[in-house]
C-alpha cells in the first residue's frame, strides 16, 4: 500500500508535499488576515463601533435597543472590559465634546440599573471622576449653556450610587420590566458580574435583581429603556454640592 508515510513508495516524497501543502496556509490567506487584523486595529471591532455609535457627537441619542444591547454585553467576561473601558474614555472626552461625555454618562446609568454588578462596583471606584463633571462647563456662542446636562446627569448617577437600597430597588423594577415587556428575563442575564465576580455561586445578589441561581445563558435581545439617549434640554440642579474642580470652556 502507497500511503505518505510509506518511503518504499516512489511517490511518497510527492505525498508528503501534497499535504503539507494542503495544511499551510498561502500568501493570499495571510495577507488576507493581515488586511483584517489592520482594519479592525483602525476601526475598532464590532462592540467597539457599537459604543461609538452609541456615544457620537452626533445630536439625537442612542436607542434604547442598542443600550440594552450594551448593557447586557458587561455580563460577557470578554465583553466587559470592552463595554467599560470605552465607555469611560468617552466620559472623560473634553469639554467641546459635550455630547459625547453626556451620552457616555447615559450610557452608564443605563448599565447601572440593567447590567452586571461588577460594572456597579467600577462605577463606585470611579466616583471622584464623576463628581468633577458636576462642575462641567461649556457654553456656545449666544450664551447657550451646554454643560447643564452633563452636570444633571453626573449628580443624578452619583445619587443613584450613593443610595444601596434606591439602587436595588430600581435593578430590580428594570428586570421586572424586560420580563414584563418580552425583552431580556431575569434568567438571562447570569454570567460574569451577576454576583460581582465571574458568575460565581452562592446566594442572592448584593444590588438586587440579578442573583447566582439564574440560569447561565445571555440573551441580548431589545429592552425598555432607561434615561436613553433622548434631548438635551434645559433643566438643572443649580450649582455647588457636588465638589469637583470641574472643566470650563467658552466655544463657538
Amino acid at each position: 500500500l502507497c500511503t505518505p508515510h510509506n518511503t518504499a513508495c516512489p511517490n511518497s516524497s510527492s505525498r508528503k508535499g501534497y499535504f503539507a501543502t494542503r495544511n499551510t496556509p498561502t500568501m493570499l490567506d495571510m495577507a488576507k488576515r493581515v488586511a483584517k487584523e489592520a482594519m479592525v486595529k483602525a476601526t475598532g471591532t464590532e462592540l467597539e463601533k457599537k459604543i461609538a455609535e452609541a456615544c457620537s457627537n452626533k445630536p439625537w441619542g442612542a436607542s434604547s435597543t442598542m443600550l440594552a444591547e450594551l448593557a447586557q454585553h458587561t455580563y460577557d467576561y470578554q465583553d466587559y472590559p470592552v463595554v467599560m473601558s470605552n465607555m469611560w474614555k468617552r466620559i472623560h472626552s473634553k469639554s467641546t465634546e459635550w455630547r459625547v461625555v453626556y451620552k457616555g454618562l447615559n450610557l452608564l446609568e443605563h448599565i447601572l440599573l440593567n447590567g452586571s454588578e461588577r460594572a456597579v462596583e467600577d462605577a463606585r471606584d470611579h466616583l471622584f471622576q464623576i463628581r468633577t463633571l458636576c462642575d462641567f462647563q461649556h457654553v456656545e456662542s449666544g450664551g447657550v449653556d451646554q454643560g447643564i446636562n452633563v452636570r444633571e446627569k453626573s449628580r443624578k448617577i452619583i445619587d443613584l450610587l450613593n443610595d444601596r437600597e434606591r439602587l436595588k430597588e430600581e435593578r430590580e423594577k428594570a428586570r421586572a420590566n424586560r420580563g414584563k415587556f418580552g425583552g431580556v428575563s431575569s434568567h438571562s442575564t447570569q454570567g460574569f458580574g451577576s454576583s460581582g465576580g465571574f458568575g460565581g455561586a452562592g446566594g442572592g445578589s448584593k444590588y438586587g435583581g440579578f442573583s447566582s441561581d439564574d440560569m447561565r445563558r445571555q440573551q441580548r435581545s431589545a429592552a425598555p429603556h432607561y434615561g436613553s439617549g433622548g434631548g438635551y434640554g434645559g433643566g438643572g440642579y443649580g450649582g455647588g454640592g457636588y465638589g469637583g474642580g470641574g472643566r470650563r470652556h467658552r466655544g463657538g
